[in-house]
């Protein structure tokens, strides 16, 4: 179980009205097929109901409290024989996360990323960063919303790979201790997830073919119950 930085009672609402909503988009005719990647954007609602003063009695209105990106690159040759170059002109970031697993002068992954998954034969997703409100922070929601996200999205994928280092930096400057501390965290957090550090350049990687990524997405799902037991327990005393 994750545990919680914040009492259940504080939270701003019902962790069970979480939803999440994909969306990506490519061009309509021939240029459809030469994209390399499906980019995703991923918003985290929170649904809470608001009385009517007529008609039904209650409605549903959702606010956006957070959000995830996250990266497809087809290993398929009818979108893109080099699917990786295409993140180069996306984003520096995101090029250089992919490329410590794709050798491009090859055209394929690295035999170390061969070696570290149960099957290469598939896509690679990426996830590349994720915010949340302040208000949502300190329960351990993100492990609960990034794993539903990534295995919402992984199905057919060789591994899915993130980033260990802040993508939502503070106002003010972050000195080389702190951004040391911030980046332990995120990893700690992609580790509950199922992620596992590799040797080498591969980072963080998570094998979505194993039962152990399958029984911690598991474990994060009963961490939310438990704290949505715990909030709704809160509201009767």
């Amino acid at each position: 179980m994750i545990s919680s930085k914040r009492s259940a009672d504080q939270l701003p609402g019902d962790p069970r009205r979480l939803n999440l909503e994909y969306r990506t988009w490519h061009f309509v005719g021939s240029e459809g097929d030469e994209n390399g990647f499906d980019a995703w954007d991923v918003s985290v609602r929170s649904s809470r109901y608001l009385d009517r003063p007529k008609g039904p009695a209650t409605k549903t209105v959702r606010h956006e409290i957070g959000s995830m990106r996250l990266f497809r690159l087809r290993m398929d040759e009818r979108f893109s024989p080099f699917p990786f170059s295409d993140a180069e002109g996306y984003d520096v970031g995101l090029s250089h996360l992919v490329l410590g697993v794709y050798d491009l002068g090859r055209g394929g992954y690295r035999q170390e990323f061969r070696d570290a998954v149960t099957d290469c034969d598939g896509d690679l997703l990426v996830l590349f960063d994720m915010r949340l409100d302040p208000a949502w922070r300190g329960f351990g929601l993100g492990p609960v919303l990034a794993a539903e996200a990534v295995w919402t999205l992984a199905d057919g994928c060789s591994a899915v790979i993130t980033a260990t280092h802040p993508t939502e930096l503070p106002d003010a400057p972050m000195g080389e201790a702190a951004f040391g501390r911030a980046g332990e965290k995120i990893a700690a957090l992609w580790e509950s997830v199922g992620f596992r550090r590799r040797a080498g350049s591969l980072g963080h990687l998570l094998d979505p073919r194993t039962d152990e990524a399958r029984d911690l997405r598991n474990e994060r799902r009963r961490d939310l119950d438990a704290l949505a037991d715990a909030w709704r327990g809160s509201l009767r005393c």
